[in-house]
């Protein structure tokens, strides 16, 4: 067609532009009406509405700055619009003069441009102002105009008869171009103050988000410097816990009827449109996929076009087309999985905001810490990984569905064969699924069962040293991982399943459509055979159907085991709360402080409270007149238990507890008096009656004080008001400057999980004082005294509730239960009960002194108010208020040397792509299994890759004799499948059934071993967060992410060997450029890493302090909900889960940078292999084309997975890592010396030596200095001393828990620093303050050590009364957890476990800390004669009798007299060794040793030192309210 004609075909809707320009163009109509009117018929419709959205919103941007000079050439967008508007008007001029050649749409194009300019240009100024992103809307339209125009303006140059126009509109082009880069650039530096601290998420348009933009300064930080969380971008708004919890909280708790799924079917519907936003990138990438085959078909037909103009341009269109393909599908690919993971990372705050505020109202008796922490750590990863491929669950279904359309097209009826197959492998999968459910909540229970027992024996390891326990529970622990794993191996079999049918599709369907293609063609005897277009357009049809086949198999079932883990979480959400049944009554607390502040705004004793950064009003405290009003608690026939089916623990409660004083609750062991004083908390239901208490919070001190990590100073302040004053006041007031000024870091010492680097008096202290700083109107206080020796519970009861004392200056009701009588004459009122929990009498002392009852049967004295000196006077308040926490500053700042230590560690554990690693992890799996995988894998890899030469041999063969020989082209290629299948699942068998075990074994019994030999102060420095994550969430990776990781790497990586090969064979020109994608491949993996590794490595240590609060509010959930901290650690969870929320989406957010950049090299390696078949037509032939093509996509395709599992295996190995890492680092206790080993029956005798004996926790500073004494056999020593001197360090000492720096200890002529330590504790009975019970049976727990017979645990159980109650639940092989033992049943649980360990040496760290022994003739009330009968009283230790009968005594006191007998009966020959608070329990031992400061004072017969003016001891016993000589 003449040149002439074009203008006419150009004034035609065409859209092809027939032969004009060479026959590769639009007609110039088509061009404007489409693609220049259309786009603005669409947008500017929606401008009106966006400005009227806009105008309504806050300005953003800071009037004092000027729209942002975005370009070099310093012009604002509005300039440019300006400019583009001139342009056109021009434009429409030239258009308008009669000679020009232009269409029936011209005109009309160029005026609708012009006011569609004007209209975006006032949009861009209100988008510029009131929003904090680029706008995406003009973005979107410029980009995509741009690329028109452009089409445009070739046509307008080709044209060759508008040069005028062509001239404008290449100016109206380039302004366009600068108006998308500066619409593009983000304006974080001009935005306003409120607002500058948003994510470059939040405020990044669309290139930045596209192409990940936003992350670039992440990784220029994370590559040039060591990432720490502070240093991370912020997280946006809609991904914070306040956010999240509003969103999802509220609707949970407003559903009224809930079912198995409500939990799932809420989250979908609160998240569904961030859920559905990845549904229009996932449906590109489905169109963008699905155009691969159509271009590979197009390549090879076209290399068989002759060279001409038409089939050049023919071919540079085929080369944007590869371009725009795969470049769609790195775009598409990287948003649809961005936007998923947002999702999820929504998710997963939302979960853990939920589950932390269920927490706070868990029944106390229902509260599993273990539990809890499974639900938060294995669940919500579990649902996490299910939520990666939610949506392939539909997009699969769509890909395979077209895949099958387009394999008809290619090969006809035949394409049924991989649909048959693929419903075979998918209704197997179904069945593999349902199965999967069950075995993985085993497989997660299990788990749970593991990691409760962790968590339980980290924090009891100073009880399992001490008792020689570390071997028994090192079984038991490792007993369970094995049992895990063999319950895991499951769900193994059946992943290994799935993984069967999810290669069924790939290697057989292509064998047996191919085999029936073949055969129909061979019996129709049509022309129709497998040529080379079919072969590889059929090919790679073949490889678009596996991939969703094999993902939607998976998809389904990692969804159904996020949905199962949904079911979970939803289950413990809907658990039964605790509700708190008490009547509450406003508090007159309120104006009692203001007149208390007018009456006395000078006293000496007021002072200023203050909160973090504000001042509060000042507080002062007067002596207390008690208001007229009503009493602090009552109760009306109450009865209270725990089960409501069950009979009421205490039952026909009638009492009322008089306010701001000081009422006592006594009984024996067992009576009720701790359920009694929870029921006053509301934390034991109420069977009947009812409580009336004061409204406000209530400071609470457990029997088992509750504590938080973190320094001394945090525990004490808590959640309160910082007030520096009254905090100096409380701690000297609770006796604790000194034990701070011995702390190297003063008040800032670390005291551990649960207080573990603190002793039993510190830790009850600490608890006292943060009871105190609260100052609220109620305390209560439970057998809180008990643990103090008698000097330091002087000082702190007359300091806290003497005349003067704190908490009666405070008019604070105290209530205070005890197992002590000696302090019942100081009780404003009494309550007693008895041991069938009811309330025996009741009253003041004098009232109950008077009536004959069971307190005047004590005989006590009436209370002797006057204290003694402590260096200060007591009178009054004085030298309390004089106090400041300068008193008690840190002697030293952490050491340097602490430090480099914490940064070691904290680098090497980053530090992940070390081969050793590598080398560590094989060796714990075995050579032997590591070589049978390579080959299994290697064999599979030729298998799956040789089949493509093979098909392309049969291809020639069939141009020269169609379908003939096909039993021997069938057959081979048959037979390859076979064998690839095969070797995938011998290879899968091998690592995921053989060798995860093996590694998962060794692994925990590395940890298990390390955390056993670690010395105490590890665990006193160490947060048992940070200590269960290596055996919760480290194993967890170990067990199932690495070795999918492994498996997954090596398999790309043997395959991208065999394409290279391929490649090689059929495009040499292709492989030569191979080399500069491996360097790229370097450097971006290089890049990369640097950052992902950190991440990954602050994403775990993160997680660490939200698992530990979690683990700790369970703990105490009494003391939280008493002293009211739910708000505050509520808070503090937020805070702590944004915290982690940053690298866990950030982790995401790289990856999907590496997948876009990896793609984007995909695209070029397309690019360069398209240029070269179009440069090169003519000289490849059909085959080669096919070979190539399909394989250097595959190649491309396999280098990415090559790169992107090494990341992930690196990730992964990170917690091999850290395992290595955490076994190399942790010290040792064992020293090189200890290597002997003592005679199987030492100690025979019981002699114990000590010379010159020097000994530090922290090698630092000595806690026992130059200690020297000697024990005979069979002699009975007492130690004492106030609390802080140095008798639990003795004690642990003998035990070897603290390093001898100086001297050395002896027993029976054996030196024990030269023999292994566990020897050592298992050879000595020790009983420790702390109680600890396994989880397990009665039998287990009386017998760890698994020596006795069950007639010698039951004489045992019978000895300390146990046996009945025990026999009545079921006996030895009832769980220890039903049996529901009180605290001092649990003390004589564990007198009934010493009493079969064979020693001659017992020891007594505070173990009968609660009890003294009693007297000559006790005088016992008579409601407890009838528990049983107390012998007559054995001759004591020493030939010197007790001096006189004790003037008090515990009023359990049938209990304290059995613990007392059966020691001096069933150990009476043994060498006892006892530290005693109450120094009348070692009245009549044979020495006692007095120890102040680490230094012994005294060693002497307590008779004689008792005899000397002056004694050490004489002075602790006559002030102790001992019996008096």
């Amino acid at each position: 067609m003449s040149s002439s004609s074009c203008p006419v075909i150009d004034d035609t809707f065409g859209p092809y532009a027939e032969s004009c320009r060479g026959g590769f163009d639009f007609t110039l109509l088509f061009q404007e009406s489409i693609l220049s009117i259309l786009p603005l018929c669409i947008l500017l419709p929606v401008v009106p509405f966006r400005l009227l959205y806009l105008v309504r919103r806050t300005i953003k941007v800071d009037r004092g700055v000027l729209l942002p000079s975005k370009l070099l050439i310093k012009l604002r967008p509005q300039v440019l619009y300006a400019c583009y508007a001139v342009l056109q008007i021009a434009l429409t001029a030239l258009w308008a003069d009669p000679a020009a050649i232009r269409t029936r749409t011209t005109i009309p194009n160029a005026a609708v441009t012009l006011v569609g300019f004007l209209a975006l240009g006032v949009l861009s100024s209100v988008e510029h102002q009131r929003t904090l992103r680029p706008s995406m809307l003009l973005e979107f339209y410029l980009l995509f105009s741009l690329l028109f125009d452009a089409a445009k303006l070739r046509t307008l140059w080709l044209q060759g008869y508008n040069n005028n126009p062509a001239i404008v509109s290449t100016l109206a082009l380039a302004v366009k171009f600068l108006l998308l880069v500066a619409e593009a650039q983000t304006k974080q530096k001009s935005l306003r103050v409120e607002w500058k601290s948003q994510s470059p998420e939040a405020t990044s348009g669309l290139f930045g988000k596209s192409l990940f933009l936003w992350l670039n300064r992440l990784f220029r930080r994370g590559y040039a410097n060591s990432l720490s969380v502070e240093d991370l971008l912020p997280l946006d708004k809609h991904l914070t816990a306040n956010y999240l919890y509003g969103k999802l909280h509220q609707p949970w708790a407003n559903l009224s009827k809930k079912s198995p799924r409500s939990l799932l079917m809420l989250f979908f519907g609160r998240l569904k449109w961030r859920l559905l936003a990845a549904v229009p990138p996932r449906l590109g990438l489905i169109g963008f996929k699905f155009c691969q085959p159509f271009l590979i078909e197009r390549a090879i037909s076209f290399n068989r076009q002759s060279i001409d103009q038409s089939s050049t341009n023919q071919g540079y269109g085929l080369i944007g087309a590869y371009f725009l393909v795969y470049s769609g599908i790195a775009v598409t690919t990287g948003q649809y999985q961005h936007l998923t993971y947002r999702s999820i990372t929504m998710a997963r705050g939302g979960l853990i905001s939920m589950l932390f505020a269920k927490i706070a109202f868990v029944k106390a008796n229902a509260a599993d810490p273990a539990s809890s922490l499974t639900l938060m750590s294995a669940d919500i990863e579990r649902i996490t990984n299910g939520w990666q491929t939610m949506h392939e669950c539909w997009a699969s279904v769509i890909e395979i569905g077209v895949a099958i359309y387009l394999l008809e097209r290619q090969l006809g009826a035949a394409c049924a064969i991989p649909l048959g197959v693929a419903i075979v492998s998918f209704l197997g999968s179904l069945f593999v699924m349902n199965l999967v459910v069950k075995r993985q909540g085993l497989w997660l229970e299990a788990i749970q069962r593991r990691i409760s027992a962790t968590a339980k024996m980290l924090g009891s390891m100073k009880r399992i040293k001490m008792c020689g326990l570390s071997d028994t529970l090192f079984d038991n622990i490792h007993d369970l991982r094995k049992e895990e794993l063999d319950i895991s191996k499951g769900f193994r079999r059946l992943l290994i399943g799935s993984m069967f049918f999810a290669f069924t599709t790939p290697v057989f369907a292509p064998v047996l459509t191919f085999t029936v293609f073949a055969l129909i063609a061979a019996r129709s005897e049509s022309a129709s055979t497998l040529d080379t277009s079919k072969v590889f357009t059929s090919l790679s049809l073949f490889a678009l159907l596996a991939e969703p086949l094999a993902i939607l198999i998976m998809a389904m079932m990692a969804f159904a085991g996020s949905v199962g883990c949904f079911a979970r979480i939803q289950k413990f959400l809907e658990t039964d709360e605790h509700t708190d049944k008490r009547l509450r009554s406003p508090t007159d607390n309120d104006s009692l402080n203001a007149s208390s502040a007018n009456e006395s705004s000078t006293s000496s004793m007021a002072w200023t409270e203050k909160s973090v950064g504000t001042v509060a009003s000042e507080r002062p405290l007067l002596p207390f007149t008690r208001p007229s009003g009503d009493d602090a608690l009552s109760v009306e026939g109450g009865s209270f238990g725990y089960d409501t089916d069950k009979a009421a623990l205490i039952s026909s409660i009638q009492a009322k507890i008089p306010r701001g004083k000081l009422t006592m609750v006594v009984g024996p062991v067992g009576c009720g008096k701790t359920t009694l004083l929870k029921a006053l908390l509301g934390e034991v239901p109420t069977l009947g009656g009812s409580i009336r208490c004061l409204g406000g919070e209530i400071a609470y001190c457990d029997q088992s004080p509750f504590h938080m990590n973190g320094t001394v100073r945090e525990s004490i302040m808590a959640f309160s008001e910082v007030d520096d004053r009254w905090y100096a006041t409380v701690v000297k007031a609770c006796a604790l400057i000194e034990d701070l000024r011995q702390m190297q870091l003063g008040d800032h010492t670390r005291i551990g999980s649960k207080g573990v680097a603190l002793s039993g008096g510190q830790s009850q202290r600490i608890a006292l004082a943060r009871a105190a700083y609260a100052r609220h109107d109620i305390c209560m206080l439970d057998d809180v005294l008990s643990g103090l020796d008698t000097d330091t519970e002087h000082q702190v009861f007359h300091n806290l509730l003497g005349l003067d004392g704190l908490f009666r200056r405070q008019a604070t009701t105290v209530i205070l239960t005890s197992s002590s009588s000696k302090r019942l004459p100081y009780a404003d009122h009494i309550i007693v009960l008895n041991d069938t929990g009811h309330i025996e009498e009741q009253g003041s002392f004098a009232e109950l002194n008077a009536n004959g009852g069971y307190v005047s049967s004590l005989d006590l004295p009436s209370a002797d108010w006057r204290t003694r000196d402590y260096g200060v006077s007591t009178s009054s308040l004085d030298h309390l208020l004089s106090t400041t926490s300068q008193d008690f500053i840190p002697s030293l700042p952490p050491t340097k040397e602490i430090i480099e230590e914490a940064e070691a560690e904290f680098e090497a554990n980053k530090r992940t792509g070390d081969l050793s690693i590598y080398a560590f992890y094989a060796k714990s799996v075995g050579v032997f299994a590591v070589v049978t995988f390579v080959v299994a894998i290697s064999a599979y890899v030729f298998c799956i890759s040789f089949p493509q030469i093979w098909l392309g041999w049969w291809a020639t063969a069939n141009d020269k004799a169609p379908n003939d020989n096909l039993g021997y082209w069938l057959g081979i290629y048959a037979l390859l499948g076979v064998g690839g299948l095969l070797s995938v699942i011998i290879s899968c068998w091998q690592i995921i059934i053989t060798m995860v075990p093996q590694s998962g074994a060794n692994f925990h019994w590395k940890l298990l071993n390390t955390v056993f030999r670690a010395p105490m102060s590890f665990f006193a420095t160490t947060d048992t967060g940070i200590t269960l994550n290596r055996f919760s969430q480290d194993l967890q990776l170990i067990d199932m992410d690495l070795p999918i990781s492994a498996l997954n790497f090596f398999t790309t990586f043997l395959l991208c060997v065999a394409q290279i090969i391929l490649i090689g064979v059929t495009s040499v020109y292709a492989a030569v450029s191979f080399p500069i994608f491996i360097i790229a491949l370097y450097f971006i993996q290089k890049f990369y890493l640097r950052t992902s590794r950190q991440l990954r490595f602050l994403d775990l240590e993160a997680k660490s302090p939200l698992y530990s609060q979690f683990t700790e509010m369970m703990a105490g959930l009494m003391t939280v909900r008493a002293f009211g901290w739910q708000k505050a650690l509520e808070k503090k969870n937020r805070f702590l889960l944004d915290r982690s929320q940053r690298p866990f989406y950030l982790l995401f957010s790289v990856q999907r940078w590496l997948q876009l950049v990896l793609d984007l090299l995909v695209a070029a390696v397309a690019v360069m292999l398209i240029i070269l078949v179009v440069e090169l037509r003519g000289f490849l032939s059909g085959a080669y084309v096919g070979v190539a093509l399909l394989n250097i996509i595959l190649f491309s395709q396999h280098l990415k997975l090559v790169l992107q599992y090494w990341t992930m295996l690196e990730i992964h190995i990170g917690a091999v890592c850290r395992v290595r890492n955490f076994s190399a680092t942790v010290a040792t206790e064992d020293g090189p010396t200890e290597t002997e080993t003592p005679p199987t029956d030492w100690p025979t005798h019981g002699a114990v030596d000590f010379y010159g004996v020097g000994a530090s926790y922290d090698g630092a500073r000595n806690v026992l200095k130059d200690l020297t004494l000697s024990i005979q056999p069979g002699e009975k020593i007492g130690i004492c001393g106030r609390t802080g001197s140095g008798k639990s360090s003795l004690i642990q000492a003998i035990f070897r828990m603290i390093e001898l720096r100086t001297g050395s200890i002896v027993i029976d002529g054996v030196d024990i620093s030269t023999i292994p330590r566990k020897e050592v504790r298992s050879r000595i009975i020790g009983l420790p303050q702390d109680v600890l019970l396994l989880s397990g049976t009665v039998r287990l727990n009386v017998d760890p050590y698994k020596q006795s017979s069950d007639a010698a645990i039951i004489g045992a159980l019978q000895d300390v009364r146990l046996w009945s109650n025990i026999q009545e639940k079921g006996g030895l092989d009832v769980q220890v957890d039903d049996i529901n033992l009180s605290h001092g049943q649990k003390q004589l649980f564990c007198l009934a476990q010493a009493l079969l360990r064979p020693s001659s040496i017992l020891i007594l760290d505070e173990a009968t800390s609660r009890y003294v022994p009693p007297f000559s003739n006790p005088s016992i009330s008579p409601i407890y004669n009838h528990l049983f009968p107390l012998p007559s009283y054995p001759p004591s230790f020493s030939e010197n009798p007790p001096l006189t009968p004790a003037l008090s005594h515990s009023v359990d006191d049938v209990t304290d007299a059995l613990i007392q007998r059966i020691i001096r009966q069933k150990f009476a020959k043994h060498t006892i060794i006892a530290v005693a608070h109450k120094l009348e329990t070692i009245i009549d031992f044979d020495k006692v040793a007095v120890l102040q400061n680490g230094v012994l004072m005294e060693y002497e017969n307590p008779h004689t030192l008792l005899a000397q003016d002056g004694s050490r001891f004489k002075q602790l016993y006559t002030g102790s309210d001992a019996p008096r000589s």
